[in-house]
């Protein structure tokens, strides 16, 4: 449609399009070019209207006055059916008025957080212009339905999201939306409309989520098309999780096998290249996609997986089954669902590692090295398939080499290390030639915790020798973690070393690590006292130093009265160090008895109140100030339950009152660092989380549970 046409954009030259601004000028009148670039027949002009719209009007979400213009001319534009491309205009008019993110799901309607009505006293400018033009959006929002039936599927699809997210009145949408799929035959417009009706019911889930379920079920047993059974599926996930069919695995596998891109009556149209930032984000995506294999059908599942979400008992039979597909992208994509699923969730078996595991005999070596590095996330809870990978790096002379690869990128490297965080012995040996050659592992202090010190003695000499060659003027980072090694190994020929790198190491870390390395020794490390001491007078030193050698002077001497004071000072302090003073004060056990009154003055105010609990408690041995500060801070600091539930295991009978929480936390099918599953490919800390249910079921035990 040409400018000089008049069928649309009436009133526009009315507009004082110089007095409003937009991302880039104080005054808008390059927008009204923009507006008719939207209008026109040609595709590169109207894609590149469109990015001028989303980069200056409403550049990265915001809101200005020109944007408020602009939305009566694109609701105009929207219901003009000779334009072409108006389903990118219902798009734009969407995220004008609803600021979140497609895949986060509306509040209620009735929820003022997210219905609020505009406060000039309480916005900014910015959200000024927000709530305008969202309102007046919401207003004219019934258009919106009127274009359900608009012969141009891609409208159909905007307009049935836009509905979803802004008309005020979901029950009317939801009663639109379902009059509308049975009748809808483009694939993908098919799919908005059951995304659609997900978001409505969730705006009303009492009243409509019934009636959601229902008809999603419907799809999913009678829909032709997997990519829509698919969509209804997650969809079924997302608002109604209680009414997914028990055979929800077998479904999608099924779906899977059955899965093609969906395609209407005609090849799409061909979309032009404009230099954009739309084309190039359409590019990215493609190019992201050819990478990795991907096609549709492959992003459905992953959705479907993380809506799942607690689902576990869907989730793990869904998993195995991908792991077990003939199809090699397909088993390539299930690797990464697994590290995703075992390091956010807990397994209730050995199955879905299992599966992992048995993929280390694929042919190629992608899939071997994607597979090990989930094992390796996995740590402890991959014991199960430590055999397996014994029997990987025994046959690793058959394997493909990796010539130009450093040892630790190597898939027999993140083997070795594998079964180093499992604290598998039988690498010991084999340990002891790799790290006299390879470079120092970043996690060589984690492996050697969990082999333990009788386990890994053999590795002692090795890494005092490499440490020795790099000296005291080496800026090599593992500097530090060797140093961090010998105190875990307590290797006494190193306690020389390790003194010389206290006085005289360049690198700050280095001597840091050596420093909390003295410790480990006890009395043994006497001939570091005169060191410790002149380090104590050095003014210069930094807080997070002093109260490490206040720590090693205790582990030391034994003397209480000498460190009292440095904790005393630094109990108070930034996070990290008051936090280390913290926990070296509940080291100091009843001989800390002068901190108690500090201590429960903390907790009385609010300061760092679960370190000082715990300290107290080591302190005092009594439950009664601590025991009330862990029940209130288990449920809103999940982060810290690790440490939380080693306190009360150590409180036997008198933690009976955290029974409850520790009863919840063993059922909970989510890892405790996962309390609010994102989406995205996250890993969690399976380790801590592990040691968090060992210490679980000792405070059962210790209060007459099994």
């Amino acid at each position: 449609m040409d400018q000089g046409e008049d069928k649309v954009f009436k009133g526009i030259e009315d507009v004082d399009w110089a007095s409003l601004t937009h991302a880039y000028t104080e005054s808008a009148t390059d927008v009204p070019d923009l507006l008719w670039g939207l209008a026109s027949d040609d595709p590169q002009r109207r894609e590149t209207a469109l990015d001028g719209m989303y980069g200056a009007v409403l550049h990265q979400g915001t809101v200005y006055d020109s944007t408020v213009a602009c939305v009566p001319f694109l609701f105009e534009l929207a219901a003009h059916g000779a334009v072409a491309g108006r389903g990118a205009v219902v798009g734009l008019l969407h995220s004008i008025g609803d600021p979140f993110d497609e895949d986060e799901d509306p509040q209620d309607a009735e929820d003022a957080a997210y219905w609020a009505e505009f406060d000039e006293e309480v916005h900014e400018e910015w959200e000024e212009h927000f709530f305008i033009a969202r309102d007046m959006i919401r207003e004219r929002a019934g258009a919106f339905l009127d274009l359900l039936r608009d012969p141009d599927p891609a409208v159909r699809g905007a307009a049935s999201g836009a509905l979803a997210r802004l008309h005020p009145d979901p029950v009317r949408v939801f009663t639109a939306l379902r009059e509308r799929v049975p009748a809808e035959t483009d694939p993908s417009a098919a799919c908005s409309l059951v995304r659609a009706l997900a978001t409505t019911a969730l705006r009303k889930p009492a009243e409509l989520r019934p009636a959601a379920a229902k008809l999603l079920r419907s799809v999913v047993a009678g829909a032709q098309d997997p990519a829509l059974r698919m969509t209804s599926l997650t969809q079924l996930a997302r608002c109604a999780p209680d009414e997914l069919p028990e055979d929800t695995a077998r479904l999608t596998l099924d779906m899977m096998r059955l899965s093609r891109e969906p395609a209407g009556s005609e090849e799409p149209a061909e979309v032009p290249r404009t230099d954009t930032m739309i084309s190039y984000l359409r590019e990215l995506k493609e190019q992201h996609r050819r990478t990795l294999g991907l096609d549709e059908a492959d992003e459905l599942l992953n959705e479907l997986h993380l809506r799942l979400f607690d689902r576990v008992d869907l989730r793990i039979p869904l998993v195995v089954g991908m792991l077990g597909s003939p199809d090699r992208r397909r088993r390539a994509h299930a690797v990464s669902m697994a590290g995703q699923l075992l390091t956010g969730w807990r397994a209730p078996d050995d199955a879905p590692v299992m599966a992992l595991a048995e993929l280390l005999r694929d042919d190629e070596l992608g899939i071997q090295k994607s597979v090990l590095s989930e094992l390796r996330n996995l740590g402890p809870a991959a014991r199960c398939a430590s055999e397996e990978i014994v029997e990987y790096i025994q046959s690793w002379d058959d394997r493909p080499t990796e010539e130009d690869t450093p040892f630790r990128d190597k898939a027999v490297g993140t083997a070795f290390e594998i079964l180093a965080l499992q604290g598998d012995a039988r690498v010991v040996p084999a340990l002891g030639h790799l790290l006299a050659v390879v470079a120092v592992p970043e996690q060589l202090e984690r492996w050697i915790e969990a082999l333990g010190p009788d386990a890994a003695a053999p590795l002692a000499p090795v890494l005092h020798d490499r440490l020795a060659e790099l000296g005291h003027g080496s800026q090599d980072p593992g500097s530090d973690r060797l140093a961090g090694s010998l105190g875990l190994l307590r290797h006494t020929p190193s306690l020389p070393l390790l003194l010389r790198l206290l006085e005289h190491a360049e690198y700050g870390r280095t001597r840091t690590a050596a420093l909390q390395a003295l410790p480990l020794y006890g009395p043994a490390a006497a001939e570091a006292l005169p060191a410790l001491l002149r380090m104590e007078e050095d003014d210069t030193l930094r807080d997070w130093d002093r109260v490490h050698v206040a720590g090693a002077l205790w582990s030391l001497t034994g003397d209480a009265e000498r460190v009292l004071p440095v904790i005393g000072r630094h109990m108070r302090s930034q996070h990290w160090v008051r936090r280390h003073a913290l926990e070296l004060a509940g080291a100091l056990g009843r001989s800390g008895a002068t901190l108690v009154p500090q201590l429960r003055a903390m907790i009385a105010e609010g300061q760092a109140q679960l370190d000082a609990a715990i300290a107290l408690w080591q302190v005092t041995g009594e439950p009664e100030d601590a025991l009330p500060v862990l029940l209130a801070q288990w449920p809103t600091t999940p982060t810290r339950r690790p440490a939380m539930a080693a306190c009360l295991a150590g409180m036997g009978p008198a933690a009976a009152a955290a029974l409850p929480l520790i009863r919840t936390e063993l059922a909970s099918p989510r890892r405790h660092s996962n309390d609010r599953p994102r989406r995205g490919n996250m890993r969690y800390d399976v380790t801590s989380d592990e040691a968090l249910l060992s210490d679980c079921r000792r405070v059962l035990s210790g209060c007459g549970e099994q």
